[in-house]
């Protein structure tokens, strides 16, 4: 089982539908039902299905992550876009996934393809490419 991720809101949608047609397993909130949900029901639901949280709002998520550390509560990881990264930047937000999920393939093969989260438990950055 490959990683599996979880698009925010404020994520670009477009760019679910290409890394899906590419082969990627990502959903987006609004995909869901989670649009408009607070963030402690988006991560609490990415949790209990296995997604990697992709969001640009760093301020809530990092509470999110203190207090799941804090209480010794299990989640996959969450993933951080720079802001200045446009929602509307498609190809951007597709690049960031892709080559992400490319180095933690080339760093730990077996586990991505065992769909272990190379950030369980914790956080990264994406990088605008």
């Amino acid at each position: 089982m490959p990683l599996r991720f979880l698009f925010d809101e404020h994520v670009s949608k477009p760019a679910c539908h290409v890394l899906r047609e590419r082969g990627v397993d990502v959903l987006h909130v609004l995909d869901v039902g989670l649009g408009r949900a607070p963030d402690s029901d988006v991560l609490a639901w990415a949790a209990a299905e296995g997604r990697i949280v992709v969001t640009r709002n760093y301020r809530d998520f990092a509470t999110l992550i203190e207090a799941y550390t804090a209480h010794g509560w299990s989640f996959p990881g969450v993933l951080f876009l720079p802001v200045s990264l446009s929602q509307a930047d498609v190809g951007a937000h597709v690049r960031a996934i892709e080559e992400w999920s490319a180095i933690q393939a080339a760093a730990d093969p077996e586990g991505v393809d065992a769909g272990q989260s190379p950030i369980t438990n914790s956080f990264a950055w994406l990088t605008a490419a």
